[in-house]
């Protein structure tokens, strides 16, 4: 190592304090508001639900649209995560909560760009079956592209590993997604008035 490497190396950690412990601070930090930046996206999804019936049905509609994301960020990744550390997976928690902050806000994003048309329909059909049908699959294209997404940051983070331990590892995320797709169901249906639920 040079001694012009060595100097800024030593001034870089004297005076911002930005060495590897700073640098993974920040990106967990990063990596937090992406996922509540997806949260608060799909939670305009939720606005444009609302829509149909107004009143207190706006904000159950903004409530619980971010909730089926929500059910799989802090319930089923978890158990996702464990069960790769168990496999020995090359993955390390902030890699799995980048990963999962990157599907979670491109969901968001497919949420928040569909919520305009979508208000638009929930309040022109007529048909409570029909906004209801047109509402799920919404929901469900952006959860698809969530797991998309969460499938690809973690295929490149295990890129490396042997054939058979990529075989398990992808074996464990298919399990995970029907799992999640499952459990984000549940919750949409349960909580947002749309779908019949929380009344």
């Amino acid at each position: 190592m040079s001694y012009e490497s060595q100097v800024f190396e030593g001034g870089a950690l004297e005076l911002g304090g930005s060495g590897p412990g700073a640098l993974a601070e920040v990106g967990v930090r990063e990596d937090v508001t992406r996922l509540g930046a997806g949260l608060a996206l799909s939670a305009v999804f939720g606005l444009a639900l609302g829509a149909r019936s107004g009143g207190l049905d706006l904000v159950r509609h903004a409530a619980g649209a971010p909730l089926g994301l929500l059910v799989v960020s802090g319930v089923v990744a978890p158990s996702l995560f464990v069960r790769l550390s168990l496999l020995n997976a090359p993955l390390r928690a902030a890699q799995m909560l980048s990963a999962l902050a990157r599907a979670t806000h491109a969901a968001g994003l497919v949420l928040a760009g569909l919520a305009p048309a979508m208000a638009m329909l929930v309040v022109s059909i007529e048909s409570a079956a029909a906004a209801a049908w047109m509402s799920g699959m919404g929901l469900a294209l952006a959860g698809g592209i969530g797991m998309w997404t969460l499938a690809s940051e973690l295929h490149a983070v295990v890129a490396g590993a042997q054939l058979w331990m990529r075989g398990r590892i992808f074996g464990s995320i298919a399990v995970f997604a029907v799992l999640a797709c499952a459990l984000s169901a549940r919750a949409w249906q349960a909580w947002l008035p749309i779908l019949g639920g929380s009344r």
